[in-house]
């Protein structure tokens, strides 16, 4: 199933046949409407510590990593980066499963309704909690960073804005801090990607994908391509041959998105090069290619079939038992970011079927929003955290790291808007690089953003010293 975006900084606790459950839950008492003060209902909202790395925890620094759009787990608390610089500035480590996903309901279900109480706003405004009852349960007097990737490095930008006084700085890494509803960018990005193995193997998916349409015009096409991506059922409707087509892009997408990922050893193994090499093999026509990079990974990903049902798609998106983070994640992509990514760009080689209107049409089946509210909503998310026009005199204290290779940097902060917003750039850099654990296969441009990042986070501590005397 393709829903319409990231689920990146989302970790999975069961990922790769490995279970992280060693540090154990917390609960802490969260309100269920910060801008009501007539809501007087409170929730349980998971969180982990660990105090492993500190010399003194009551005024240690405090590293909080900022949940965004899946369930934390003891990565967050350990083994990414943010136990690296914890580890060096003896740090307490928090991390804040985000409302409504993992194990954080507020609500029996995830009714339209309840998700109504979903929203960036209140996120926030839990984290701003938070923060402040671990202060008062724990005795912590030391000075706050904030962390964040994907969403939730948009998140940890925001935050800073909006709370400054809770914060001392945040590291919003491929921080999508710009709503779009036609975010036809992203597959720009995915072909200039692709572009650094070679300019064939982008000119070779597009072969491939123009036999696709071509075949996709009659029932014995049809046929044949079920067959040749082993699709789970029959492609019935035009919903299907969107949906289909969908999954095919997302091939290259994910493997583009989270080319050498150091959480999954799977994006190690089927990487920028490797579908690449096989795109441009000579012993197979581009069709063929195209039909072998889908094989090889529903092989890696141990599924037995392609699902491209849309209505199959839409029964778990309408689904509103908990957990269901792929409901969760759509109905904020409707109610607040769009993010949409669209086949409408022609500077791309995935054809013209995956069209906004693709995702706007489960936007209103799902929720009820029409195409012009879901713009609406994108709308008024830029007008609330001013998208990318950061006013160096409002905001400081944030450091946006992105890479050149991950789709989404079309969306943040590459350039430094002054030296309190200072952006790294990271060349071979994919999503949320940055944060994940070290690996002796790491580019030199990669160890140094790391280095920069702890040299920034190191400037903030110790100008916070220096203002406490």
């Amino acid at each position: 199933m393709k829903t319409p975006i990231i689920l990146v900084l989302a970790v999975v606790s069961c990922a790769f046949g490995k279970e992280y459950n060693d540090f154990p839950n917390n609960w802490f008492t969260q309100t269920m409407d910060h801008f009501n003060p007539q809501d007087l209902r409170t929730w349980n909202q998971r969180y982990l510590m660990n105090q492993a790395y500190t010399q003194n925890p009551a005024t240690d620094p405090i590293f909080v990593q900022i949940g965004g759009e899946g369930p934390i787990d003891d990565r967050d608390v350990s083994l990414f980066q943010i136990g690296n610089y914890a580890q060096k500035y003896n740090a307490n480590i928090f991390a804040l499963e985000h409302r409504f996903y993992g194990q954080s309901q507020p609500f029996s279900d995830l009714s339209t309704q309840n998700l109504a109480y979903l929203t960036s706003e209140q996120a926030l405004a839990d984290t701003a909690d938070f923060i402040l009852g671990m202060r008062q349960q724990y005795n912590l007097s030391g000075p706050v960073v904030t962390f964040g990737c994907s969403y939730s490095g948009a998140l940890a930008a925001w935050f800073r804005m909006k709370y400054p006084t809770v914060t001392l700085g945040s590291v919003a890494s491929s921080a999508p801090i710009l709503a779009v509803l036609d975010f036809y960018e992203y597959d720009e990005v995915v072909d200039a990607s692709l572009s650094i193995f070679g300019t064939q193997c982008v000119s070779r998916i597009s072969e491939a994908v123009s036999a696709v349409q071509s075949m996709l015009q009659t029932p014995s096409g049809i046929s044949k391509l079920e067959t040749l991506f082993n699709t789970c059922a029959p492609l019935m409707t035009s919903l299907d041959i969107q949906n289909f087509a969908s999954l095919l892009m997302g091939n290259f997408q994910g493997v583009v998105q989270y080319n050498d990922d150091n959480r999954n050893p799977i994006s190690r193994t089927w990487d920028v090069t490797a579908v690449c090499n096989i795109m441009v093999n000579s012993s197979y026509d581009a069709l063929t290619a195209y039909a072998a990079v889908n094989a090889a990974l529903l092989n890696a990903y141990q599924s037995p079939c392609l699902d491209a049902s849309y209505n199959d798609m839409m029964v778990s998106l309408f689904n509103i038992s908990w957990p269901n983070d792929g409901r969760s994640w759509t109905y904020q992509t409707c109610a607040e970011f769009g993010y949409f990514q669209t086949t409408d760009s022609p500077r791309q080689p995935f054809g013209n079927l995956s069209p906004l209107s693709f995702y706007t049409g489960q936007c209103q089946s799902l929720f009820g929003n029409t195409p012009g509210n879901v713009q609406k909503n994108v709308d008024a998310t830029n007008r609330k955290y001013g998208g990318k026009n950061l006013n160096p005199w409002t905001s400081t204290n944030i450091v946006f790291v992105n890479g050149n290779v991950d789709p989404w940097h079309a969306l943040g902060i590459t350039k430094s808007v002054s030296s309190d917003l200072p952006a790294v750039f990271i060349e071979g850099g994919a999503h949320c690089s940055n944060v994940y654990p070290d690996s002796a296969a790491d580019s030199a441009a990669l160890i140094a953003a790391r280095s920069q990042i702890s040299e920034t986070i190191n400037a903030w501590l110790i100008q916070f010293d220096v203002n406490k005397k």
